[in-house]
């Protein structure tokens, strides 16, 4: 029996988050179904909630919950991945664990569609020629001449795309302003703050995504996200009920396969 699986059988009065997450090797092994080594997510997961006081502190129920989604969507937790993000929030002044699915984790699941081949992302900044319109020969197009590679220079936008198997190409743009408005009101202190390109490009992908033939996971992913924030009306810091909201742009281009579709305000 490993060190896990022993932890995971004690009984101890006061238990520990560590102890709390341990017990639960059994559940995340199923959810993981072998696709990821258990004992390696769960020092991934202690790894995370050792870094941060509010994390150790959150209310067990909610911090066991991200971890769970996390293993049923077999996505990595740790900030420096970029796949799944464990953020701490306040309800009522105690201390909560809000799951946020990340830009590398939003790519992996909608490769996991046997119909997609490719998904890219990448931020329009001030300075490059960027266009998209529509004529009889191109349908819906964009084209874009990054004027460099500098990421200090402001964002006008995003774009998210995704080459599917069979031909064509969708893809999403979104301003910056639409950007900004899915960002929660606490963004300073989530990966939004942390990491706000990589969040900008989720974003972007997550808004096509609901036009993307999907994967079980992928589904379930976009189903969290749309989730409203558990106890939202009495939360200390958390003022909106929905992560991400409806596309304002979103095209499929020149492809047999997908109808051509455009969402507008």
């Amino acid at each position: 029996m490993t060190d896990l699986s022993q932890a995971a059988v004690a009984v101890k009065k006061n238990p520990t988050m560590k102890d709390l997450v341990e017990a639960q090797l059994p559940a995340i092994e199923r959810q993981l179904g072998g696709a990821m080594n258990s004992e390696a997510f769960v020092r991934a997961v202690l790894s995370e909630i050792t870094k941060s006081p509010d994390l150790m502190a959150a209310d067990p129920k909610t911090l066991l919950g991200g971890v769970m989604l996390a293993a049923q969507l077999r996505l990595e937790i740790g900030s420096g991945l970029g796949e799944f993000y464990l953020t701490p929030r306040k309800d009522r002044g105690q201390q909560i664990c809000l799951p946020i699915i990340g830009f590398q984790g939003m790519v992996k699941l909608a490769l996991r569609s046997e119909f997609v081949t490719n998904v890219q992302a990448f931020i329009v900044r001030e300075g490059d020629d960027f266009t998209y319109g529509a004529n009889a020969e191109r349908g819906m197009f964009y084209d874009w001449t990054p004027k460099d590679f500098e990421e200090k220079r402001p964002m006008v936008g995003v774009v998210a795309t995704a080459r599917m198997k069979q031909g064509g190409t969708t893809w999403a743009y979104l301003t910056r302003e639409q950007v900004e408005d899915r960002r929660p009101s606490y963004w300073n202190k989530t990966p939004w703050g942390s990491h706000p390109d990589e969040m900008a490009k989720k974003t972007a992908v997550r808004a096509l995504a609901k036009y993307l033939p999907k994967s079980t996971d992928l589904g379930r992913a976009i189903e969290a996200d749309e989730q409203k924030v558990q106890h939202v009306k009495g939360l200390d810091e958390v003022t909106v009920t929905r992560i991400e909201d409806e596309p304002e742009t979103v095209v499929v281009e020149e492809s047999t396969e997908w109808p051509v579709v455009e969402v507008q305000p």
